[in-house]
């Protein structure tokens, strides 16, 4: 998921559909009045005809009728980038999205933190059965803690992490 961009609006209104909508998925995509089953209204959820729930962001007629910003056409009815992207700033805001794209993020985030802090703790288990064992084989903890170059009480600590294992 990301956020809408100025080019994105720019984008849709060279494409000729009716809908700019926002799919549950994250993506955004064009639709027209017909491929809908429900109502239109701006960021209000509505089903396409396969039952995939959208929310609508802004459509066709608010940009060619000039209704929401009157001077968003150029001479040539192209639409100007800038108000395109103050469009997109607005819907943004006036949408959650910016809030959707955060929480997106941190899932995104947590998923990967669970993943490493799931590695970091296999390791650590790991070290500490290898440092268990180095203190075994060499004749005690302090032997250990003196060839690896760690203190004593971490060796200790360590070896009795080990053994509740």
């Amino acid at each position: 998921m990301r956020l809408l961009t100025g080019a994105d609006i720019i984008d849709f209104h060279t494409g000729r559909d009716d809908l700019l909508v926002l799919t549950e998925g994250g993506e955004f995509i064009t639709l027209d009045h017909g491929d809908l089953t429900g109502r239109t209204d701006a960021y209000g959820l509505t089903t396409t005809h396969d039952d995939v729930e959208v929310t609508v962001l802004l459509e066709r007629e608010t940009i060619d009728a000039g209704d929401w910003f009157p001077d968003a056409l150029t001479e040539d009815g192209t639409l100007s980038l800038e108000v395109a992207a103050e469009m997109a700033e607005i819907i943004n805001n006036d949408a959650g999205l910016h809030a959707r794209v955060a929480v997106q993020e941190i899932r995104d985030i947590t998923a990967a933190w669970e993943k490493v802090t799931a590695e970091a703790d296999r390791l650590a288990t790991e070290r500490a059965r290898r440092i268990s064992e180095l203190a075994t084989a060499c004749g005690g903890q302090s032997a250990a803690a003196r060839l690896l170059g760690l203190d004593q009480s971490t060796v200790n600590k360590l070896v009795r992490k080990a053994a509740s294992r």
